[in-house]
């Protein structure tokens, strides 16, 4: 019976969207289960402004794990901790290092950098690259950051660590000889994310993606300058004729330039479609007017030229269940109301939505909302003027019986009238699921109060705000 509570609370745990650390004090068998999860992906912790105290926590204790500690504390030296702490060190109560699955090279880099003075930064490397790299560990999630040059593939137990990666995160210029060593090791990559670079991109890396058994996921993002100034052009035809051969077994796929409808219409599982263009060279989007995606169930799209949009909505065959709309500013209001003509005439099973409804298209969205009755979810972003009072009215007046969860993300605080106004008339409907983030203000005490106060009377069923 411990056994499945224990298995029962991990499953749990794994997918609660919630800070793990407090419950590791709740009881032994909570922090032998929550444990295992953190060191998952230790590196999902280095953000917000503590991040450097945190960088330190954690090369502290990865540190600690080193089998010589003469050379544990000769480290402990670098880091300038105290001498006290350093003569009473103890090793960790759990093999942490044995949990890990993720492995971010460019996190482990950029703490050695930001931490150890440069005389001893090649002797740290050496240490904690051999912790993660050996017969003993099995990582499945692989992130090596550009200007990579230390030869992991090298290190002795690199290749069974590394054979049953499932996702590999690389730069386009990446090192060669790392290159060559992840061909050999890596067989079983399913999601695949590759930043292109300006110049100086890796031919050889095409080998990579063809000697995968089963792609799933391909992402082809473009770094931040070649993003501003797009080059390599050749590179990027090599790189989508590359795909070919994963046609059949690609379902979810990302890019951040153009890409020709040949490529696209022969990934005929596709379910998920995420592109995203810049609006400086329209025309070289226009080929994908004609692209075919009768499968398609996941549209995020950004930056595209309207008639692209357009058509690509259409070409979908009603399939879609979520679309995504980001910088809508750049088209003009009857272009964006015919978008939404297009999404509610066809997309009969959409079920989740992103987009900012413009003064002149709430007719347009009360349309798309009797329409489309399958609808579960919007997430209105606003980053001009919205006409809140008109919108909600509508959201109560045409909204689906199956709606009932809403992100609002905001410049400026929806006035509290306003969302009074929306809360108090959705009652006798399934309770809100609320998301409000509100960009530059926060969200302010009395209408935090508010929040709580419908949370309690259970119109609102749960509540995320930042």
């Amino acid at each position: 019976m411990y056994q499945l509570d224990k298995d029962i609370l991990n499953l749990i745990f794994e997918n609660l969207k919630v800070n793990l650390y407090p419950c590791l004090l709740v009881n032994k068998t909570w922090c032998e289960t929550i444990v295992p999860i953190i060191w998952k992906n230790p590196w999902n912790d280095l953000i917000g402004s503590l991040y450097f105290k945190r960088e330190k926590s954690l090369l502290k204790v990865i540190v600690s794990h080193i089998p010589d500690e003469k050379k544990v504390k000769e480290i402990f030296y670098y880091l300038k901790i105290n001498q006290t702490e350093i003569d009473s060190f103890q090793r960790p109560l759990f093999d942490y290092i044995s949990f890990c699955k993720h492995l971010n090279l460019g996190s482990i880099m950029r703490i050695i950098n930001n931490i150890i003075d440069s005389s001893e930064r090649l002797t740290v490397q050496d240490e904690i690259f051999n912790l993660f790299v050996n017969e003993n560990i099995r990582i499945t999630h692989l992130y090596i950051p550009n200007d990579f040059n230390y030869q992991i593939h090298l290190i002795p137990g690199a290749r069974s660590c590394f054979s049953k990666i499932k996702f590999l995160k690389c730069s386009t210029n990446i090192n060669n000889n790392i290159l060559i060593g992840l061909i050999e090791m890596c067989k079983s990559i399913k999601e695949l994310k590759l930043v292109i670079e300006r110049f100086n991109n890796n031919y050889e890396i095409i080998k990579l993606i063809e000697a995968q058994k089963r792609l799933v996921r391909v992402h082809f993002e473009l770094s931040y300058y070649n993003s501003l100034f797009p080059q390599d052009g050749s590179f990027g035809k090599v790189l989508e004729n590359s795909l070919i051969k994963h046609s059949n077994t690609i379902q979810y796929f990302t890019a951040h330039r153009p890409i020709s409808t040949e490529i696209l219409s022969s990934l005929i599982n596709l379910k998920g479609l995420e592109l995203r263009g810049n609006f400086l060279t329209p025309e070289k989007w226009k080929n994908l007017e004609n692209a075919s995606l009768p499968s398609l169930q996941f549209l995020k799209l950004n930056g595209l030229p309207f008639n692209c949009i357009v058509s690509l909505i259409k070409n979908t065959s009603g399939s879609l269940v979520e679309i995504e709309l980001c910088d809508y500013f750049y088209y003009s209001e009857n272009e964006y109301k015919r978008i939404i003509q297009v999404i509610y005439q066809n997309c009969p099973n959409l079920k989740y939505f992103t987009f900012s409804p413009q003064v002149t298209d709430i007719l347009e969205t009360e349309k798309l909302l009797i329409t489309c009755q399958f609808l579960n979810g919007l997430h209105i972003i606003n980053r001009k003027y919205i006409d809140w009072d008109s919108l909600f009215k509508v959201l109560i007046k045409a909204s689906p019986v199956r709606l009932y969860k809403f992100y609002f993300e905001v410049n400026e605080p929806i006035k509290l009238e306003s969302l009074k106004y929306f809360i108090d008339n959705w009652k006798g409907r399934r309770p809100i699921l609320l998301k409000i983030k509100c960009m530059y203000t926060g969200i302010d005490t009395e209408m935090r109060n508010l929040l709580k106060k419908y949370l309690l009377e259970g119109l609102i069923d749960t509540l995320y705000e930042w």
